[in-house]
């Protein structure tokens, strides 16, 4: 059974060294809490979470191939005890709804001052979550105006029309959404040509301005 007075362990996950030595830098200088994993890619961490387990785990949202949101659902997905704050310069409206759907401890941003981590840390350790209530909220505010206009624009199209819609928006030839979805070239040209009217394009170029906010959205 794991001593109250036993620091709290932390792993670390960021692609970039610099700011691994600063943080590690940084937590080191507190008693309470205790390195036990630095990684530099998500594959790593997600390796020692799953067998190390440790307390909390401060991971880089941005890191390539698997990042911190990936991760976090995946340490949720398993059920493991370690809580996840996710660290960053910057993140996009939709990827805080989503971190909070799937149960994120905390978020932290690369430009807050360093003590704002530990207080972080130490509300984490605690049971309590720790999100910056202004980002937090206006970032809430702005994806539920997003999805909203998202519901607005694509509710006149059909499933099929959907489809075609998500792939044009790849740049996939007429010729090649036929052969995808077993149809005519000819259909596929009815299609776009409806879709065209629905959303006010002309083209495939403005059908890709009209929809590229929201086209994660487009179910």
């Amino acid at each position: 059974m794991r001593s109250q007075y036993a620091p709290t362990t932390i792993l670390l996950a960021d692609d970039h060294p610099v700011v691994l030595r600063g943080l590690a830098s940084l937590i080191n200088g507190n008693p309470d809490l205790e390195i036990v994993a630095i990684c530099t890619d998500g594959s790593t961490a997600l390796a020692e979470i799953q067998e190390g387990r440790p307390d909390i785990a401060v991971i880089d949202l941005n890191m390539p191939g698997m990042n911190g949101l990936d991760i976090l659902k995946e340490v949720r997905a398993a059920r493991l005890p370690s809580r996840i704050v996710l660290l960053t310069a910057d993140i996009a409206d939709a990827d805080i709804v989503d971190a909070l759907s799937t149960g994120l401890d905390g978020l932290s941003m690369k430009n807050d001052a360093p003590d704002t981590l530990i207080d972080c840390l130490r509300e984490v350790a605690a049971g309590r979550r720790w999100l910056p209530p202004d980002t937090i909220v206006a970032a809430q505010g702005r994806e539920t105006e997003r999805r909203d206009r998202a519901r607005i624009l694509f509710k006149p199209l059909t499933e099929r029309e959907r489809e075609i819609v998500r792939m044009a928006s790849r740049d996939l030839s007429n010729k090649e959404i036929a052969r995808h979805l077993n149809i005519s070239e000819g259909t596929v040209k009815i299609h776009l040509n409806k879709v065209y009217s629905k959303l006010n394009a002309t083209n495939r170029t403005s059908l890709q301005a009209a929809v590229g906010e929201y086209l994660d959205l487009l179910f």
